[in-house]
């Protein structure tokens, strides 16, 4: 029964090849299923085989290959960070007794490595948030000047109507 289960898996997994090939190559999925029934043969494939397990085929082979590039990555990532951490380990005792190069080669290592961790990473703002923020703060500031009137008709037909639709609609999709 293990032999074949694997040559089960092998036979799928060459399929999948064959068909990220094709779609690599320019192939839409039809011609992907149509090339993969004329290579394989229909009954070598799985029953009513067409575009749609071409592109099934197709994405479980991405999210393979996606898995072991993430691993290696994360591999690779530990490998790093081992070595800075060495680094600073290493040279950690002339950076307490003042040397400058010292701290100036630890402060580069610790850099590098937030880096490779993407401790850096700039923080993401919503600009609509402020922008309806900023709207907010103007129309508060209307209304407390006493301009009630001019708001209102701002509000309702004038020049402020157009953005409060703007806010309005951008604060739904938040």
């Amino acid at each position: 029964m293990a032999g074949k289960l694997t040559a089960h898996r092998f036979k799928v997994v060459e399929r999948r090849q064959y068909v990220v090939a094709l779609r690599t190559a320019g192939a839409t999925f039809r011609q992907c299923a149509e090339q993969a029934i004329a290579h394989f043969g229909a009954e070598n494939l799985p029953k009513g085989y067409d575009e749609r397990y071409a592109f099934t085929d197709i994405e479980a082979a991405l999210d393979k290959a996606y898995k072991v590039m993430n691993q290696d990555l994360r591999a690779y990532q530990q490998i790093q960070v081992g070595r800075y951490e060495n680094i600073v380990r290493v040279h950690w005792p002339e950076v307490m007794k003042g040397s400058k190069g010292a701290t100036e080669l630890v402060l580069k290592a610790m850099k590098d490595e937030n880096r490779l961790l993407g401790l850096d990473q700039p923080q993401r703002v919503d600009i609509r948030v402020q922008q309806i923020d900023q709207r907010i703060e103007r129309l508060m500031a209307e209304l407390t000047s006493g301009s009630e009137g001019a708001t209102a008709s701002q509000l309702g037909t004038g020049s402020g109507f157009e953005e409060d639709s703007i806010v309005e609609g951008t604060a739904r999709n938040l």
